[in-house]
């Protein structure tokens, strides 16, 4: 009998080490409000090479990214970016595709225009074309329009 449990308990273990598992990085599917064009492949930090149009992405684990270059992050230190690299930041909440001056929620939401820019919402100018850079010497938050 003894016998017997210690071969069935081998058999399961060898079967749960070998069966696969479902892994945290998998690509996951989109998530209502995602606009087109939306990479599901997306890794903070990580290199990314569209970030003038259809810049949304979304990490591991669901968080929204937007592809951006960020000035001195470059491993050679440059301050613009080299042809067609930047990286993915966190995003603040993506409210889909939404038309430029509509009435948006408030601070801290992100949405794209028909046209695949990003947007974000300026209170009573509602959603804008542009994104938010860090201020001079990292102190402090500036809006740029898109171009």
């Amino acid at each position: 009998m003894l016998r017997e449990l210690v071969i069935a308990a081998a058999v399961a273990g060898t079967a749960l080490a070998v069966a696969p598992s479902a892994a945290a990085d998998e690509p996951h599917g989109p998530f209502p409000g995602d606009p087109p064009g939306m990479s599901y492949e997306a890794y903070l930090s990580a290199p990314c090479y569209q970030w003038d149009r259809f810049a949304f992405g979304r990490g591991p684990g669901g968080e929204p990214l937007l592809c951006r270059w960020i000035p001195g992050q470059s491993p050679i230190g440059m301050d613009r970016p080299p042809e067609g690299v930047g990286f993915w930041v966190l995003s603040p909440k993506i409210y889909g595709v939404q038309a430029v001056g509509s009435p948006c929620p408030g601070s801290q939401a992100a949405a794209q225009s028909p046209d695949g820019l990003p947007m974000l919402c300026l209170g009573a100018q509602g959603w804008q074309p542009g994104s938010m850079h860090s201020g001079d010497w990292g102190n402090g938050n500036d809006f740029y329009p898109a171009s």
